[in-house]
C-alpha cells in the first residue's frame, strides 16, 4: 500500500478515531485534573462521540473499503456503529452520576471508549487479522471494567472470572481463524468463502470453533453460563455497556461470518442454531424467574434475548430474504430498552451500594413516580407488549422464522416470552404496588435525563417503527450482496 492510499485510508476512519483520541484525553485527564473537572471529562468525549456519529452516517451513502480491503465502511457497519456510539454516550452519562466526585471517573470513561473503538473495528473487519485485533480490544477493556470496583469482592470476582473465559474464548477463536487460515491460504472472508470445502475436516472444525467463539460472546448455550456472574459482580455501568454493546457487537460479526465467510448452505447449521436458540431462551427465562437480584434476573433475561435473536439467524441461514433485516431491528430495540432498563438500576445505585435486590424498589411509584412508569415502559417492551418498540420487535423476527418454516420454534419463543412476563412484571409488582420501606438517593439529573428519553425512544420507535425499518433494510441489504 502507497502512503497516498494510507493516508487515504487514515482519514476514512475518522470517526473511529474521534473515539480513540476522546479515550486518549481522559485517560490523561485522570491524573492531570485528578477529581476535578469531572464534568470536563464527561462533555469532551461526548462532542468526540457527536462528532464520530455525524461523520459514521456518511458511510450509508457512500460505502467504501480500507487499508487494503481489511475494514468496510458500509451501510452494515455503520448500523452498529450508529448503536455503539449512542450507547456509548448513555453510559458515560449514566457513569457519571454513578462514579460521582471520584478520580477514577477518566480511566472509567477511557476504558468504554477505548473499547467503543474496538467494537467499531469488529464489526468493520474483513478479514481474520482485523477481525481480532478489534475482538481483542474490545474484550481486554470489558475484563477491566468488570473487576473496576476494587472495593468489591465481587467486582473483582467478576473480573478475573471475566478474564480467564475470556481468555480461553479467544484462544478457541484464534485456532479456528488458524485452522481456516491453513484450509484456505487466507485471512480474507471472501477468499475462504470462495474455496470453501464442506467436506475438508479443516474448514469444518475451523468453522465450528470460530462459531464457538462467538456463541460465548453472545451469552448462548451451552457458553451461557459466566453471563449472570459477571452481570451482577460489575458495576452497574460496565454490565449496561456490556449488556448491550457487547452483545451487539458478538452478533454483528456472527451475522458477517455466516453471510461472508462459510458456505452455510452445504453445513448443518440450521439444527445446530435450532438446538441452541431452544435451550437458549428456554434456560435464560427459567433461571430469571427463581432470581432476587435484579441484575441477575436481567443477565438471564439478556440470555433468552440471544435465544429469540437466534430465531431470526435461523431464518437467515435458512434463505428468508428478510431475516437479517430482521435481526438488525431487533438488536437496535434491544439496546434501547435494555439499556433503559438498567439506567434505572444505575440510577438507584451508587458505587458504594448498588440496588440488587428486587425488593429494594418496593414503592418506586410513592417516591419517584417518572422513574417508575420509565420503569414500566421497558419491562413491558422487554416483554414484548404493544405498543413498545420490543413488541415490534418481536412480531418481525418471529413472522421471519414462521415464513421461513419454523412454527415450532416460534411456538416456543412464544411460550418463553409467555414465562418472561412473570419476572418483568414482578418488579412491577414491586414498584407499583409495595409498601415504600427502603429510603431511595438523591434525585441524579444526568440519569434522570438519560432514562426519559429512552423510555420516550422506547415508545415512540414502536408506534412509528417504519422510518428505522428502511434504516435497517439498507445495512441488511449490503451485508447480504457483500455490498463493501
Amino acid at each position: 500500500m502507497d502512503l497516498i492510499k494510507l493516508f487515504e485510508s487514515t482519514l476514512s476512519i475518522l470517526p473511529e478515531l474521534l473515539i480513540v483520541t476522546a479515550s486518549i484525553f481522559t485517560m490523561i485527564s485522570a491524573p492531570v485534573f485528578g477529581a476535578r473537572k469531572n464534568n470536563l471529562k464527561l462533555i469532551i468525549p461526548l462532542i468526540l462521540i457527536a462528532a464520530s456519529f455525524y461523520l459514521n452516517l456518511g458511510r450509508f451513502i457512500n460505502p467504501q473499503t480500507a487499508f487494503n480491503g481489511s475494514l468496510s465502511l458500509n451501510a452494515f457497519s455503520a448500523f452498529f456503529n450508529s448503536i455503539f456510539l449512542i450507547c456509548t454516550a448513555f453510559t458515560l452519562i449514566i457513569s457519571r452520576d454513578y462514579l460521582g466526585e471520584t478520580s477514577r471517573v477518566g480511566e472509567f470513561f477511557s476504558l468504554i471508549l477505548l473499547s467503543t473503538t474496538g467494537m467499531m473495528i469488529l464489526v468493520e473487519s474483513l478479514d481474520f487479522m482485523t477481525l481480532f485485533l478489534g475482538f481483542e480490544i474490545m474484550s481486554v477493556s470489558v475484563y477491566i471494567l468488570s473487576g473496576f470496583n476494587r472495593k468489591s469482592i465481587r467486582s473483582t470476582e467478576s473480573g478475573i472470572k471475566y478474564l480467564i473465559l475470556g481468555g480461553f474464548s479467544s484462544a478457541v477463536l484464534l485456532y479456528g481463524i488458524a485452522l481456516l487460515y491453513g484450509a484456505s491460504g487466507s485471512i480474507y472472508f471472501e477468499k475462504i468463502l470462495s474455496g470453501f470445502d464442506a467436506n475438508n475436516p479443516i474448514y469444518l472444525a475451523g468453522s465450528a470453533l470460530v462459531l464457538a467463539g462467538f456463541i460465548f460472546k453472545i451469552g448462548a448455550f451451552p457458553l451461557q453460563q459466566w453471563v449472570p456472574d459477571i452481570y451482577q459482580g460489575a458495576p452497574v455501568p460496565a454490565t449496561t455497556f456490556m449488556s448491550v454493546n457487547v452483545k451487539a457487537a458478538a452478533f454483528a460479526i456472527l451475522l458477517r461470518f455466516l453471510m461472508q465467510t462459510v458456505d452455510y448452505h452445504n453445513l448443518p447449521l440450521v439444527n445446530i442454531i435450532i438446538v441452541i436458540s431452544v435451550l437458549t431462551m428456554t434456560i435464560g427465562n427459567i433461571a430469571a424467574i427463581v432470581q432476587s437480584s435484579i441484575k441477575r434476573m436481567l443477565a438471564y433475561s439478556s440470555i433468552a434475548h440471544a435465544g429469540y435473536i437466534l430465531v431470526g439467524i435461523l431464518a437467515a441461514v435458512k434463505g428468508q430474504e428478510t431475516a437479517v433485516n430482521n435481526v438488525l431491528y431487533y438488536l437496535y430495540a434491544y439496546a434501547i430498552m435494555n439499556l433503559g432498563a438498567f439506567a434505572i438500576v444505575t440510577y438507584l445505585s451508587s458505587e458504594d451500594k448498588e440496588l440488587d435486590n428486587i425488593e429494594r424498589i418496593s414503592g418506586l411509584w410513592n417516591k419517584k413516580p417518572l422513574i417508575a412508569v420509565a420503569l414500566g415502559i421497558f419491562m413491558f417492551s422487554l416483554t414484548g407488549i404493544p405498543p413498545t418498540i420490543g413488541f415490534f420487535a418481536k412480531y418481525r423476527i418471529f413472522l421471519t422464522a414462521v415464513n421461513a418454516g419454523f412454527s415450532i420454534v416460534v411456538l416456543i419463543a412464544l411460550v418463553n416470552s409467555v414465562i418472561s412476563a412473570y419476572y418483568y412484571l414482578r418488579v412491577l409488582v414491586y414498584a407499583f404496588m409495595k409498601q415504600d420501606i427502603y429510603e431511595f438517593g438523591p434525585d441524579r439529573q444526568l440519569t434522570k435525563f438519560a432514562v426519559i428519553i429512552l423510555a420516550i425512544g422506547t415508545l415512540l420507535l414502536g408506534i412509528f417503527p417504519l422510518y428505522s425499518l428502511d434504516i435497517v433494510s439498507h445495512a441488511g441489504r449490503s451485508l447480504i450482496t457483500l455490498n463493501f
